[in-house]
C-alpha cells in the first residue's frame, strides 16, 4: 500500500502548530502571572513600608519575610499580645488628630481568642509630660502637635498607665482608609435588629439587612446621638465590632482573594491612611493569627457610668471652657486595671463592665451618661428639641473689637462645645462691648439662644445694617466681654 507523503506530513504540521500556539499562550500566561505576582508582591511590600513606622527598606522587609517567619510577636511567648487601636478623622475633618475610637485588642494565640476593651474618649487624664489635663481623645493630637508622628506613642504611654497593660503594638486608621477598605471589598452586609436614627448626622438606619458602602458603614459605626435600644456607647462599640467582623469575612473570602482590584484597593488604602509600629513580618504573623480566630469567640467590654459602672460624669474647665468629662469612681485607675487584666475572664469578680449593667433600665449616651429609656421602634423619628445645635445650624464668628484673634478663639470655644463654625472674620465696628448672637432666620432663634447662653451673651434676630450678609444660619459678633 502506498501513502502520499504529503498526506502523512499534514497532521504532524497541524499538531506542531497547535502545540506552538498552546505553548505561546502558556508562556504569555506565565509571564502575566509572574508579572502580576511581582507587582502584587511589590505593592504589599510598598504598602507595608508606607504604613510602618519602622525604618526598613523593601529589601529589608523581604529578608525579614524570608528569614523571620518562625519568629514570635511581642507578647506571644506569654500568650497575651496587646494592641492599641485608634481611629482618627484624618485630613479634611475637624480635629483630624482627635481619636474618635480608642480600643485595646488583646490576643491569646494559643487559645485563638481575642478580647476588646473600649476606653471612653472623654476620660479625664493628665497629658503625659505636661502639667495640664485633657480628654483622652486629645492625647494623640497633643503628641502630633509637639512632634509629628509621636501622637500614637504618647497615647500608648497614657493607655499603659490607665490599664496597667503593656502595649506591644499600635495601629491607627483614619476615616478615609475605613471607607476605602469597605468599598474595595464590595461593601459589607450588616444586619440591623433595631432601627435607629442618628440625631447628630441626621441619618436613619431602618431594621433589616443592608449592604453598606464605605460612607454608610462609617456613619453606622460613628452614630453617637441615638436613643432607644441602640443608644449608648456599648451599642456603638457593638456596631463597630459588627462591621469589623463583616470586613474580616469579606477580606478572607475566596471572591476577594481572587479579585486583584479588590486586594490592590485594600493595600492602597492601607499605605495612605494607616500607621503602625509593626514590621512587615509582624504584620504577616498577626494576619495569620487573626485568620485563625473564630469570630464567635470574641469578647468585649466597655465602661459606663451606670449604677454598677466604674465611671462618673463631671464638668471641668478645659482651655477656659466648661467641658463634660468622665472620671473614675474611685479617683484612680485601679478598677480600670482590674477590668483590663481580666478581659478574657467570664467575670472580673466585680461588677465593673457595662455588659453587666442594668441595660434593660438604662441606656448610656455618648458621654457615658444615663439617658431615659424609650419604647423600641423600628424606625425612630428625630426630635428637633434633642438635636444638637451643631447638627442643624451653621455659625459665622466676627470680631467686633481691636483684640487680635478674638474671633478665632471664640470659634475654637464653640467648636469644642460641638457647634459648627464655617467662617471667621472682622465685624464692621471695632467698639462692640457686648457679644451678640444674631439669627436672621427665625427658625434658628432657639439655636441662637442656646449659643448665646454658652457665651454668656445676648441674642437678637436683626443683623445690624452696617454688617455684611452672612451665608451662615447664625452670626456671632464678639464683644470685648469675651476678651475679658
Amino acid at each position: 500500500m502506498q501513502y502520499d507523503m504529503q498526506d502523512m506530513e499534514e497532521p504532524h504540521k497541524g499538531h506542531s502548530n497547535a502545540f506552538r500556539i498552546t505553548r505561546a499562550i502558556l508562556i504569555v500566561l506565565v509571564i502575566f502571572l509572574l508579572t502580576g505576582a511581582g507587582v502584587f508582591g511589590y505593592k504589599i511590600l510598598s504598602a507595608s513600608n508606607s504604613i510602618s513606622t519602622a525604618n526598613q527598606t523593601i529589601f529589608g522587609q523581604l529578608s525579614d519575610l524570608l528569614f523571620k517567619s518562625g519568629n514570635k510577636l511581642k507578647g506571644e511567648q506569654d500568650d497575651r499580645i496587646n494592641i492599641l487601636l485608634m481611629a482618627i478623622g484624618g485630613d479634611g475633618h475637624d480635629g483630624p488628630n482627635l481619636s474618635d475610637t480608642i480600643m485595646i485588642a488583646s490576643i491569646q494565640p494559643k487559645e485563638k481568642r481575642i478580647a476588646l476593651l473600649s476606653l471612653p474618649r472623654d476620660l479625664y487624664v493628665q497629658v503625659p509630660g505636661q502639667q495640664f489635663y485633657s480628654k483622652l481623645n486629645a492625647v494623640n493630637a497633643y503628641g502630633e502637635a509637639a512632634k509629628p508622628g509621636s501622637g500614637a506613642s504618647l497615647l500608648e504611654q497614657k493607655v499603659e498607665e490607665i490599664t496597667g497593660l503593656k502595649m506591644d503594638y499600635y495601629a491607627r486608621v483614619d476615616f478615609t482608609a475605613f471607607k476605602k477598605i469597605v468599598d474595595a471589598v464590595g461593601g459589607v452586609n450588616i444586619k440591623i435588629d433595631n432601627g435607629f436614627f442618628d440625631y447628630w448626622h441626621k441619618i436613619a438606619f431602618p431594621a433589616g439587612t443592608e449592604t453598606m458602602n464605605g460612607d454608610r458603614a462609617l456613619a453606622y459605626v460613628r452614630a453617637r446621638y441615638v436613643e432607644g435600644p441602640e443608644g449608648g456607647d456599648f451599642k456603638r462599640t457593638a456596631r463597630q465590632q459588627q462591621v469589623v467582623l463583616a470586613i474580616r469575612d469579606k477580606v478572607f473570602s475566596v471572591s476577594t482573594a481572587l479579585d486583584f482590584n479588590a486586594i490592590s484597593g485594600i493595600f492602597s488604602s492601607l499605605s495612605e491612611n494607616i500607621r503602625t509600629d509593626m514590621q512587615t513580618w509582624e504584620m504577616k504573623r498577626f494576619f495569620e493569627l487573626f485568620r485563625q480566630i473564630d469570630p464567635s469567640s470574641y469578647k468585649s467590654d466597655v465602661m459606663s457610668t451606670g449604677p454598677n459602672g466604674i465611671l462618673k460624669s463631671d464638668t471641668v474647665m478645659l482651655g477656659g471652657v466648661p467641658a463634660s468629662v468622665l472620671k473614675t469612681r474611685t479617683g484612680d485607675f485601679s478598677e480600670i486595671k482590674t477590668l483590663a487584666q481580666n478581659m478574657f475572664s467570664s467575670s472580673t469578680g466585680t461588677d465593673l463592665s457595662a455588659n453587666q449593667a442594668d441595660t434593660s433600665v438604662h441606656n448610656i449616651d455618648a458621654n457615658g451618661d444615663i439617658i431615659p429609656s424609650i419604647s423600641p421602634s423600628a424606625s425612630p423619628t428625630p426630635d428637633a428639641s434633642s438635636t444638637p445645635v451643631s447638627a442643624s445650624a451653621t455659625i459665622e464668628v466676627r470680631n467686633g473689637t481691636s483684640t487680635s484673634g478674638l474671633a478665632g478663639k471664640t470659634a475654637t470655644k464653640l467648636k469644642s462645645l460641638g457647634y459648627k463654625v464655617i467662617a471667621t472674620g472682622n465685624a464692621a465696628s471695632k467698639t462692640i462691648t457686648k457679644t451678640t448672637v444674631y439669627s436672621p432666620n427665625v427658625t434658628q432663634s432657639d439655636n441662637a439662644t442656646k449659643i448665646a447662653s454658652s457665651l454668656n451673651a445676648s441674642s437678637a434676630t436683626d443683623i445690624p445694617s452696617t454688617e455684611a450678609k452672612t451665608k451662615a444660619d447664625i452670626l456671632v459678633i464678639v464683644g470685648s466681654d469675651q476678651a475679658q
